[in-house]
């Protein structure tokens, strides 16, 4: 399975529980023209479809594009780079980026090209996770990588995936980059899972760097971290049989 197939198996019903607020921070409504940036399989996308708005999504990924396309056949959709965007000064009434801006080689550069193509008085949303803690599936992924392997193992040049995870570190980035009327809310959201094994695995289908930061520990690492996950899942257990794992993230806005 590639990586974009795994993304929408895994990651999707849990990245979708911030759709809607997502599109409520952009003022999505009737009629006005959406970007969606990092459109992934195209959930943004599909949502501001059903607000019967117009929306183009761009993914650098040729693959998240054909599934975009797929899922949401009354949007348009163009493979392409967040940091260099291919539209004109003030295209768009509305930019949204849901859980990509943390991928791109230079994230303050993709906010500064996502003001620019959006219109005078225009809306930007992005999600992002919230940092890791004691109390979030990813406070507890990395906390087992540090307990029983090595969270400086090498991997390809990224930048810091947390770096806008604290509502006051996402108002910062966005004022920075010259946007006004700043805003930023946790969302709480549950990551749902039928087996206590299913979050690595889903990690391994469809994660990035997390995804990068597990293969390259050495096997009887990964073997700990996994029973170490296990364990800590265990808080997460309801008596209905699944597994409701915090998985908060922060949507930040503004207007230009």
């Amino acid at each position: 399975m590639v990586v974009s197939e795994g993304y929408e198996q895994h990651y999707a019903p849990l990245t979708s529980q911030t759709v809607s607020a997502t599109l409520d921070a952009a003022g999505v409504r009737k009629h006005i023209n959406v970007l969606d940036v990092c459109t992934g399989p195209g959930m943004l996308a599909a949502a501001v479809v059903k607000r019967e708005a117009s929306v183009l999504g761009l993914d650098f990924c040729k693959q998240m594009i054909g599934i975009a396309m797929r899922n949401v056949p009354k949007a348009s959709f163009l493979v392409g780079d967040a940091q260099s965007l291919p539209f004109d000064d003030g295209s768009f009434d509305a930019v949204v980026c849901g859980y990509g801006v943390i991928h791109v080689a230079e994230p303050q550069k993709a906010l500064s090209e996502m003001r620019r193509v959006l219109k005078t008085g225009g809306r930007v949303s992005i999600s992002v996770w919230e940092r890791p803690t004691p109390m979030n599936g990813v406070g507890l992924l990395f906390a087992s990588i540090k307990k029983h392997g090595d969270l400086a193992v090498p991997l390809p040049d990224g930048p810091d995936s947390f770096q806008f995870s604290q509502k006051k570190k996402m108002v910062g980035a966005l004022e920075e980059t010259g946007f006004k009327e700043v805003t930023a809310k946790i969302i709480k959201q549950e990551w749902e899972l039928n087996d206590a094994r299913d979050l690595e695995a889903a990690i391994m289908k469809g994660g990035v760097r997390a995804r990068g930061l597990l293969e390259a520990q050495n096997r009887s690492a990964r073997i700990a971290i996994a029973n170490a996950i296990e364990l800590g899942l265990k808080q997460y257990f309801m008596s209905d049989g699944v597994y409701r794992v915090p998985m908060p993230a922060i949507i930040g806005a503004g207007t230009k």
